[in-house]
């Protein structure tokens, strides 16, 4: 009974060396964006996420933000302010007084809290900082690539190479003559270079556009092996260039599949042709993959760029979840919007989820029956694969929970 007074008497301080920027964008609705000095951590911030973060002079107790923020939107919801300050906390932007001083409270633990270090398998990041020197000399050295000329050859690559690609497909079909069934090696390969090339893309556009990308790193979504670059200080920039920078990587994909492409057809002599016809593949399918904007990769972004909405997937599936109480978004765009992503959001990631089910549960069953009889074989699969699907699902569903709005 007393953790929550204790808490309410938490004075929260601002992070020394931050810095807030106001995105250009057009929308009504301001965005800003939240950094340290050194460019490593960036958060976005709304209007009233702003107002909280002003008040943060380690002065001012919890119970006096909650107040002032009901004062200032007329809106009787602290508990928008206390997510905001554990994110804030958790990267590093704020701390409390009180806390450093040792009178940290008791928190009460939730099933939520005890399930979250086994939700966070679903997606991991390892990285390596202070890369923006690195990434400014490899700008330099691709630096004639985002000239108008050489921009118009590549543009008459991606198109010539994928009328070759689907030329060959339609003659041979796409699994006859592809050595990627064959070799694991050169699928490893391609996919390697395909990725390095993605993320230098993304990189060097970034700073083609005059922002810093301080890390790279490595890491898994949803159970898949990632690779990215922090390009997170393009946010503060223009829509457009906020785009290009999302759309570098798959672009890069595209273009270097059609060079591949079309080396196999008019050049390459016959013992390379599969191996370029199968990187072709390989570059098509993770630009598909990428564009995909149903997954939080370049094409969620790039639509949420076009929209101007930002937090479009987790505010849209919030929406759906405050449908059956009533509440409603404030515009009919909104509605409309958050009514059509949400529904394609949600359907994908149970499809996802079940398709995971199925598929891993087949898979790790047969590497278990290596070693295991088949009832237990069954059993592991089963369970490693249902477990997998119910953490994919309850991060998705978790999302469905009303009053999610981010300050």
């Amino acid at each position: 009974m007393e953790e929550m007074p204790a808490l309410e008497r938490l004075r929260p301080r601002r992070a020394e060396c931050c810095v807030v920027e106001r995105q250009q964008c057009a929308t009504d609705a301001p965005v800003y964006i939240l950094k340290d000095a050194r460019g490593r951590r960036y958060m976005k911030l709304s209007d009233e996420g702003l107002f909280v973060w002003q008040l943060m002079d380690g002065e001012h107790t919890i119970g006096d933000l909650c107040g002032a923020y009901i004062a200032r939107f007329q809106r009787p919801a602290p508990d928008e302010v206390l997510r905001a300050l554990g994110r804030w906390l958790e990267a590093g932007f704020v701390r409390f007084q009180d806390i450093d001083e040792g009178g940290r409270p008791t928190p009460t633990v939730t099933w939520p809290d005890k399930l979250r270090p086994l939700l966070s398998l679903c997606t991991r990041y390892w990285w390596m900082s202070d890369m923006d020197r690195k990434v400014t000399a490899l700008y330099r050295g691709l630096r004639v690539l985002y000239t108008p000329l050489a921009q118009a050859a590549l543009l008459a690559i991606v198109g010539a190479g994928a009328i070759a690609f689907g030329w060959h497909l339609a003659g041979s079909g796409l699994w006859t003559t592809s050595a990627l069934q064959r070799s694991l090696q050169v699928w490893l390969a391609s996919l390697t270079l395909h990725v390095v090339v993605h993320e230098a893309a993304h990189a060097a556009t970034c700073k083609h556009f005059g922002r810093q990308v301080n890390r790279v790193g490595i890491g898994w979504y949803f159970f898949a092996p990632v690779a990215f670059v922090d390009t997170s200080d393009i946010w503060a920039a223009a829509r457009l260039p906020r785009i290009l920078v999302s759309a570098a990587g798959p672009y890069s994909n595209l273009a270097f599949s059609g060079m591949a492409a079309l080396a196999a057809l008019l050049l390459a002599p016959r013992g390379w042709q599969d191996a370029l016809w199968s990187f072709s593949l390989t570059g098509y399918v993770l630009a598909l993959v990428n564009i995909n904007p149903l997954l939080e990769l370049d094409g969620y972004y790039i639509v949420m760029d076009l929209l101007e909405i930002p937090n479009l997937r987790g505010r849209a599936l919030a929406y759906l979840g405050s449908l059956p109480g009533g509440r409603a978004a404030p515009e009919p765009r909104l509605r409309r919007v958050f009514t059509l992503f949400g529904a394609a959001s949600l359907a994908y990631g149970i499809a996802v989820g079940v398709g995971v089910l199925l598929a891993c549960r087949a898979h790790i069953a047969d590497i278990a029956g290596r070693y295991l009889a088949p009832p237990y074989a069954q059993a592991v699969g089963w369970g490693l694969a249902g477990t997998m699907c119910l953490i994919i699902l309850h991060r998705l569903l978790d999302g469905l929970r009303p009053g999610q709005r981010r300050p």
